[in-house]
């Protein structure tokens, strides 16, 4: 077969790929109330986003009940939002995928057909030792989300690659994170790092906090309003935070650099900034109060259609609560271009404020020591991931997605085989279609790790079914916290 055709699979999975929404929730629900069976509880991390909020499920007669949260995870508050409760329908789905799929062409019409794990893991194995001794393993890409692709990652490494890239980083919070390291010399984190509970002032710019289910961020915004709290919301909608704020500011879509820019310019001019932490801690302030000189805000009124009075009365309230004031970073940052550079603008402003490593502003995160696991050393790998791009986005700390999937078309493509695990990219990436096409086409192996049909299965040599969340052991929580703590996650 020397094309990949696009497969279809609910074609092949018959009635459960037509099954309707309402029996969809009916398999979730079907058991709403423990009967008289043994009811136990074992501890889990939600891993429907990347909040990993500690959990329990339970079991009644070793069925699925429930999930709760975990009331001893400062995390999370002790709470699960309304996915993380939704969990139990990622393990009863009737869509699951149950076993292997291999591509096979079947009178000249390819298509999935079910075959043994022997069968599926010797195909695979044998592909890779081929990507190897051919073109050298660190040509076998990994295109990965989720907390279980750590298990194939030290895969991926010990077989000699550590090529990968997650579309969560180029199309998420890469572009933020790579603006406040070059700011500060460290990330935002995830989660974010931001004092909310200890904060004076909140100011949300493009970041939608109770719109977008980060459960622990969102209870310590409600919890902040319950308090004396300023919030400012720029916002082109009247979001669910610009209904609570002091200040809504409607601004016009993609100019948020240039008020970002003015409101420096308002703490510069009628010197509002943190001057003994500007002093001591900063370089380049010069330049910095060269470049905003021009940023008036009625300049800036006619990019943004926010008025100056506005513009100045908000710089005035960020550094009447200073430095316990958060400009938070939001998460989704990828909007128009100039992310990056608008990330940037962000964390100075913090900067100025003196909030950074401050009380109510952006603290310390700090993680439980623990010992690293005895594993022998990987085998070095050959090429980087980035020496398929070489030269462009020169400070990303992952592959850049669009980037490798460029590197895998055509004859002479640097990636030679692609192991996708938990991502699909023809939701990830916006108009990727065709050279995804094109990118299936020209690879060696692409093998898909999944628990449901997708559309990234439809361009799968070999569908390998993977366990969700609720069924497998995973490494240890241990996210830089302001209060550390460890959180397990068993079947």
């Amino acid at each position: 077969m020397k094309r990949r055709e696009f497969i279809k699979l609910s074609s092949l999975m018959g009635a459960g790929a037509a099954t309707s929404p309402a029996f969809l929730l009916g398999g979730c629900a079907a058991k709403p109330l423990p009967g008289t069976g043994t009811v136990t509880a074992t501890p889990t991390v939600c891993d429907i986003c990347f909040w990993k909020c500690a959990g329990h499920v339970y079991k009644e007669d070793g069925e699925l009940w429930k999930i709760t949260g975990n009331a001893d995870d400062l995390h999370s508050g002790g709470r699960l939002c309304t996915r993380g409760t939704g969990g139990p329908g990622a393990y009863l789905d009737p869509d699951r995928l149950k076993k292997p799929l291999m591509r096979k062409a079947i009178d000249g019409r390819q298509t999935f057909v079910e075959v043994e794990w022997d069968e599926a893991l010797d195909f695979v194995a044998d592909k890779m030792k081929s990507i190897a001794a051919t073109h050298g393993p660190a040509k076998l890409l990994m295109l990965n989300h989720g907390a279980g692709s750590s298990h194939f990652r030290h895969l991926l490494r010990s077989y000699g690659s550590d090529s990968r890239a997650e579309p969560a980083f180029a199309q998420c919070r890469g572009p933020r994170d790579v603006g406040f390291t070059l700011t500060f010399g460290e990330s935002a984190s995830s989660p974010e790092r931001t004092d909310m509970a200890n904060a004076r002032c909140i100011v949300l710019i493009g970041s939608h906090i109770g719109e977008n289910l980060h459960n622990g961020q969102v209870q310590t915004l409600a919890e902040a309003l319950n308090k004396d709290v300023t919030l400012i919301t720029v916002d082109p909608r009247f979001s669910v935070p610009a209904g609570k704020s002091k200040h809504w500011l409607p601004i016009k879509p993609g100019t948020d650099m240039a008020l970002l820019l003015s409101w420096m310019h308002v703490l510069i001019e009628e010197d509002l900034y943190d001057r003994d932490y500007v002093e001591r801690y900063t370089t380049g302030f010069e330049q910095l109060a060269e470049h905003v000189r021009s940023y008036t805000p009625e300049w800036v009124y006619l990019e943004t259609g926010i008025r100056p009075e506005v513009i100045r009365e908000t710089a005035r309230e960020m550094a009447k609560a200073a430095p316990a004031t958060v400009v938070h970073p939001g998460r989704h940052a990828v909007w128009y271009g100039d992310d990056t550079q608008r990330s940037r603008a962000i964390a100075m402003l913090n900067a100025l404020l003196g909030s950074w490593n401050r009380k109510g502003g952006f603290y310390i995160p700090e993680k439980v020591d623990l010992p690293g696991y005895p594993l022998p050393s990987y085998p070095e790998p050959q090429y980087r991931t980035a020496d398929a791009y070489p030269g462009k986005w020169p400070f990303a700390s992952q592959g850049v997605t669009n980037g490798v999937i460029e590197a895998s078309i055509g004859e002479d493509a640097f990636f030679k085989g692609w192991l996708v695990y938990g991502t699909n990219l023809p939701q990830t990436i916006p108009g990727i279609e065709q050279k995804l096409r094109d990118a299936a086409d020209s690879l060696e192996l692409v093998v898909v790790v999944e628990t449901m049909p997708s559309e990234m299965t439809g361009y799968a040599d070999v569908i390998l079914p993977e366990c969700t969340y609720l069924e497998r052991y995973d490494e240890l929580r241990n996210s830089g916290e302001r209060h550390p703590s460890l959180a397990l996650r068993m079947p």
